[in-house]
């Protein structure tokens, strides 16, 4: 993709390449909560103390989501990619907590949240939480074929409850870590500010990154909040869907946040 045929906004450009379709994943596979509480890492000695985060295994279905190619075709030019945003990214001070956007669904923001996810954890041998905040519509149980029983985004956003343990699914084959959503949560719940950012300053002590799947800006105001509660936002755009105007508008809604930069995935 060249650097003519991305979109134009006052801010830095990352071009991802993307030419499979989104296809839904197949045979959701099998789930085991373990009954074990972890301690994932040490903190500053300044810092607070590390939450405890509770593990539930899931295991990847043995058709992978076409969307998931740092998995499924990790030698492919696809793959690279995505690498190559985790450089960019480190180039502009390397953000810990990352929230990825869009201007409307359908515009890539899962795909990308999800390969970056499991980039930054291969790549960089890290500790890397993948966070769904887009209750609108979620989307990560299905793109890793597994049913969450469970999870602290779940209950925080059902129950309004923030607090540690914190249960996650540790995805087997990866070292990816993922905080989804249930598909049948009422769209009419909102994710609070406060209790958002409560979880993520509290889990910064256990991972090194932490990428939220947020919603669509112009579809709900969690993707807001989520933009507030991270370092940098990234802004996804579908080439031949996404249109310039509304890239501009999303940019300019997401102030005071940080915006990263665009990143366009080929249709």
């Amino acid at each position: 993709m060249s650097q003519s045929e991305s979109p134009s906004v006052d801010r830095n450009i990352i071009d991802v390449e993307w030419t499979a379709a989104a296809a839904p994943a197949e045979d959701p596979g099998r789930q085991r909560q373990t009954a074990l509480t972890v301690r994932l890492g040490t903190g500053s000695a300044l810092a607070r103390r590390e939450p405890s985060v509770v593990l539930e295994e899931a295991e990847l279905p043995s058709s992978l989501d076409a969307r998931l190619v740092v998995l499924s075709e990790p030698s492919s030019a696809r793959a690279r990619s995505y690498q190559l945003l985790q450089h960019r990214l480190l180039a502009l001070s390397d953000p810990r907590v990352i929230s990825v956007t869009s201007a409307w669904p359908g515009e890539g923001k899962t795909t990308c949240a999800a390969n970056l996810a499991l980039t930054l954890a291969d790549e960089a041998f890290a500790r890397v939480l993948l966070i769904e905040a887009n209750v609108r519509r979620p989307a990560l149980a299905q793109a890793f074929g597994f049913d969450p029983e469970d999870s602290f985004m779940d209950r925080l956003v059902r129950n309004g409850d923030a607090a540690s343990p914190y249960l996650v699914a540790a995805i087997r084959g990866s070292r990816l870590h993922v905080a989804a959503l249930r598909l049948d949560i009422s769209k009419a719940l909102r994710v609070d500010r406060l209790l958002l950012g409560l979880a993520i300053s509290q889990l910064r002590c256990s991972y090194d990154y932490i990428v939220i799947d947020s919603a669509s800006l112009f579809e709900s105001a969690d993707a807001d909040v989520a933009g507030e509660c991270a370092d940098g936002v990234i802004v996804t755009a579908r080439a031949a869907k996404s249109r310039r105007n509304g890239l501009r508008r999303a940019v300019q809604q997401l102030s005071p946040a940080n915006v990263l930069g665009v990143v366009l995935l080929d249709a």
